[in-house]
């Protein structure tokens, strides 16, 4: 460990744990172009969002990818599920001997920013962050008034862990950040006036309904949105952030990033939002929000 790494927050879950729920292609192996890591979003497991759609999608375009699956189906303290995420970089970059990209949707778009603030030894093995519908600055009306599971706690406005993260860089390193939000979300709001949640300083800010008038995107469905993935291809593969003027002109054509029919990709949508609603019901409620130890370092 360098004297950089050392000087960072410890890890408090142990390497075995990281280790088994980091699930990787075969092709991440010395890849010949950008890994993608893939991180879900509260109440499900990445094993459940990403390989129906977007690894196939990915593999096809010539990524291989990797996803983590987060304890109690990522609705516990955000802070240890950040642990994962830097766990999960430094993995994927060792394994590919290259940078890699993230793309991440909801919590998964706040977790990789709080790995790249808390843990900075990991910014120079990250080129691209694609963060979507994330609540970087918290949702308003806050997700939670009595007992919450902890990332209800956490991801409300208001939150002392937004308030922390946020107090300072919100892109912090030479990672090129990119944004995408849909004004249709039901639940990450607000999306809209001078201050969208999700939109970051420093970011290129996109919304999938400039880009294609009249998208009826979701939250949900925005992770496997055809314009969401078109934006990481480009991030990808140009220097610095995304830009909705390069995307390509049949994005509009087809709603979603994949070959498969618009039925089979509702249908493993509508499984994964069974599995949400499931996990969120049986995860288990604080009375407060988790106290906040990750801090900015000097």
């Amino acid at each position: 460990m360098s004297q950089r790494q050392s000087a960072e927050p410890a890890l408090l879950t142990p390497q075995a744990k990281l280790a088994a729920a980091l699930h990787c292609q075969a092709g991440v192996k010395d890849a010949r172009a950008a890994p993608v890591l893939l991180i879900t979003g509260s109440g499900v497991d990445g094993s459940v969002v990403w390989p129906p759609i977007i690894q196939p999608a990915l593999a096809a375009a010539g990524h291989a990818s990797c996803y983590l699956d987060f304890p109690q189906h990522t609705t516990g303290d955000l802070q240890i599920a950040a642990e994962y995420v830097s766990y999960g970089i430094r993995t994927l970059a060792a394994r590919s001997n290259r940078k890699i990209a993230i793309y991440g949707i909801s919590q998964g778009a706040v977790l990789p920013r709080m790995a790249l603030t808390y843990w900075p030894s990991t910014r120079p093995l990250v080129s691209d962050a694609v963060l979507l519908a994330g609540p970087q600055h918290g949702v308003t009306p806050a997700l939670c008034s009595d007992r919450c599971i902890a990332a209800e706690w956490q991801l409300s406005a208001g939150s002392e862990l937004l308030q922390t993260l946020n107090d300072g860089d919100e892109t912090p390193g030479q990672v090129s950040y990119t944004t995408v939000r849909t004004r249709l979300d039901e639940l990450v709001h607000p999306v809209e006036g001078p201050h969208p949640t999700s939109a970051l300083r420093g970011a290129s800010n996109l919304v999938v309904q400039d880009v294609c008038a009249g998208r009826q995107t979701g939250h949900v469905d925005l992770a496997f949105d055809s314009v969401s993935f078109a934006t990481l291809l480009d991030a990808i593969g140009h220097q610095g952030s995304a830009h909705a003027s390069r995307l390509p002109a049949r994005v509009c054509a087809q709603p979603f990033a994949t070959d498969m029919t618009q039925q089979e990709v509702r249908d493993a949508i509508a499984t994964m939002t069974t599995e949400f609603h499931t996990n969120i019901a049986a995860a288990p409620t604080l009375a407060a929000e988790p106290a906040v130890r990750l801090r900015r370092r000097p």
